[in-house]
């Protein structure tokens, strides 16, 4: 099996696994009965999707039951043959979820972490019907990858995570280890916003990984979850499952759905996408704090300004104070990944800074990421 070890929250010591990747012996493909209360199939673009509505933002509003029955039928089982996970033998199970359909070809998302390496990709659903994929392209920095299939599949449909609240309940739909490829529910909410995962790894010699900007659900994650949807109320995506952990109960974490709305085009057209890069070494205010007291305001500290990048064209310096991109104030939990996140290379964005005692602006145009991650702080 594969695991995320020794993942660090900041300020939180947890080792967190892969959600997905539940090695299993050489796949038989067969199908799943479909489920009597199964709506009818649904069709989009292969567009960027439309965010939808909030969910139930309450306990007392919260039908599980009546969100599984919407986003069941368009979530499946994917079986990856010598995927890295595997070691090259048996095969990995993971999850996905349909985005897109039409004119005879349905897109899925997983994660990368699921399919890299593999051989051959499989995926279940539960109607029945089973297909071998393609991988249209993936992109191993947000540990997405979108899975091309022939025959129309019914659709799930996203929602606007920007908007989701600490608290608010959600479910998940995958296909745990043990579960016999069948997909399970699990009930939880919210637990916290902009998480930020580093010394994600996994196992084949994978590559450690860093999740910039990640959601926190206390619904329980296992070992097969990976790609599958985390939901709200009316069945509407808010992320994709993606990791969990091994040594506190009730952890999990799931990619928000802003981030797949922003890499999905690229993805569906077999390209990789771009990540908005700012170029600065920095610290958290609450960070800070304990060796510089005197630090005003909220947001984040810059350390340094790394040369060459947008932030020193832009002016940033050594102990300016961001507390506002555009509109949104670094407090509350929120995030420079989580503001960034719907933002692409080539973005121009305000910065408000606090500065020898008083408030300066600066206008940054965003790159993209370099290649090797830009220079080190």
């Amino acid at each position: 099996m594969s695991h995320r070890l020794r993942a660090t929250i900041p300020g939180v010591l947890t080792a967190i696994v892969l959600a997905g990747c539940s090695t299993q012996p050489a796949p038989t493909t067969t199908g799943r009965p479909q489920s009597a209360t199964s709506p009818s199939p649904t069709v989009a673009a292969a567009a960027p999707p439309t965010a939808a509505a909030a969910g139930p933002t309450t306990v007392g509003s919260f039908d599980a039951a009546h969100a599984a029955q919407v986003l069941g039928p368009a979530v499946g089982l994917v079986i990856a043959t010598g995927a890295s996970g595997s070691r090259g033998t048996g095969s990995d199970e993971g999850s996905a979820f349909v985005f897109s359909a039409q004119g005879g070809t349905s897109f899925l998302l997983t994660n990368n972490h699921v399919v890299q390496g593999a051989r051959r990709v499989q995926v279940l659903m539960p109607d029945g019907r089973h297909f071998t994929v393609d991988v249209q392209a993936a992109d191993p920095i947000e540990d997405v990858a979108v899975l091309k299939v022939s025959g129309t599949l019914p659709v799930a449909q996203l929602a606007d995570s920007t908007k989701v609240q600490v608290g608010q309940p959600v479910i998940t739909i995958g296909s745990p280890q043990g579960s016999s490829g069948f997909d399970t529910v699990t009930v939880g909410s919210i637990s916290a916003l902009h998480r930020q995962l580093t010394g994600v790894s996994g196992g084949g010699g994978s590559q450690p990984e860093n999740l910039n900007d990640v959601l926190q659900t206390g619904a329980p994650i296992n070992p097969g979850n990976s790609g599958g949807p985390l939901a709200d109320g009316n069945g509407h995506v808010v992320g994709m499952v993606t990791a969990g952990s091994t040594n506190a109960t009730g952890i999990g974490f799931a990619i928000p759905s802003a981030v797949l709305t922003r890499v999905i085009p690229s993805l569906v057209q077999g390209r990789q996408p771009g990540h908005p890069y700012v170029g600065i070494c920095f610290r958290a205010i609450e960070d800070a704090l304990p060796t510089s007291p005197d630090v005003p305001g909220y947001g984040i500290v810059v350390d340094r300004a790394l040369p060459g990048t947008p932030a020193e064209k832009a002016g940033l310096q050594t102990g300016d104070v961001i507390e506002k991109i555009d509109s949104t104030n670094l407090n509350n939990g929120q995030t420079l990944g989580g503001v960034l996140q719907v933002h692409n290379p080539g973005d121009t964005v305000k910065l408000t800074t606090l500065r020898g005692g008083g408030t300066v602006d600066l206008t940054l145009t965003l790159s993209d990421r370099p290649a090797n991650g830009g220079p080190a702080c």
